[in-house]
């Protein structure tokens, strides 16, 4: 039975390797990474991967998402995989992943639905991941603290507005993705034959969700791509102008109405 948190890690990576965003001789950053990052690094053939993050008991390469230490431009391709809601803030990592990336940049969240909410409404799942704490109660909350992290979650829109209050001269490229995680695997596993067949149902059924409601899926994948394309007002400065005399008129006939 597929794995959908490693099969959908693995599907978008390949997807992005097939379309020509990614290569497998990319220079590759993974920030807030660990075990299941070096295994799907591993899976998809990348020959140049460091995966980070503050746990030194995930990786031995220790950077902060929310400030790294390499320079602009640094790795191909920057990747984050379920870690962005550990962070003080989301959009400063996002951003900063942004910042020391050269072709693209691939993070895996949660998004935030209508679904989502009525599942958090219902208890079914959090708005705190309290169970991400260690036994000692010292390691991983936000930052790797001892504090509970918010669970962020984001849509298509909060992508696109980050990314263009940061890079305010190129058109980016953003793509989507997509896929509903449920706990089938546990059901198969259960000692109950009706838990195993309701397994067995269901996950096809899961299939048939994903192609109808996208958007109310729990697995959300997002990948931004530089184009090297120029917004059309620093293309051609003249259009700031153009712009300007614009809003200077409608400005006269505001205040003449007034």
């Amino acid at each position: 039975m597929r794995d959908v948190v490693t099969g959908f890690y693995v599907d978008v990576l390949r997807k992005l390797i097939a379309n020509g965003t990614a290569s497998l001789d990319d220079r590759v950053l993974v920030v807030c990474g660990g075990p299941l990052d070096q295994q799907v690094m591993g899976i998809v053939g990348f020959t140049n991967a460091t995966v980070t993050n503050l746990d030194d008991g995930m990786s031995n390469n220790r950077q902060d998402a929310e400030n790294l230490s390499y320079e602009n431009g640094s790795f191909d391709l920057v990747i984050v995989h379920a870690g962005l809601h550990h962070c003080y803030s989301p959009h400063r990592a996002l951003l900063e992943m942004y910042r020391v990336s050269r072709k693209c940049v691939v993070a895996f969240e949660s998004r935030d639905s209508l679904v989502m909410r009525a599942a958090i409404r219902l208890g079914l799942t959090l708005d705190y991941e309290v169970n991400s704490i260690s036994a000692d109660g010292k390691t991983g909350g936000v930052a790797n603290t001892g504090v509970p992290n918010y669970i962020f979650r984001w849509t298509e829109r909060g992508v696109k507005e980050t990314i263009a209050s940061f890079d305010l001269a190129y058109v980016p490229k953003i793509d989507f993705f997509y896929e509903l995680r449920l706990p089938v695997q546990r059901f198969a596993r259960a000692g109950q034959t009706a838990l195993r067949i309701f397994s067995l149902i269901i996950e096809p059924l899961s299939r048939l969700f994903v192609l109808l409601f996208p958007k109310q899926c729990n697995e959300f994948a997002f990948a931004i791509t530089r184009t090297g394309q120029l917004q059309p007002w620093m293309a051609d400065p003249e259009m700031i102008h153009m712009a300007k005399g614009k809003e200077q008129g409608r400005q006269a006939q505001f205040e003449l109405i007034a």
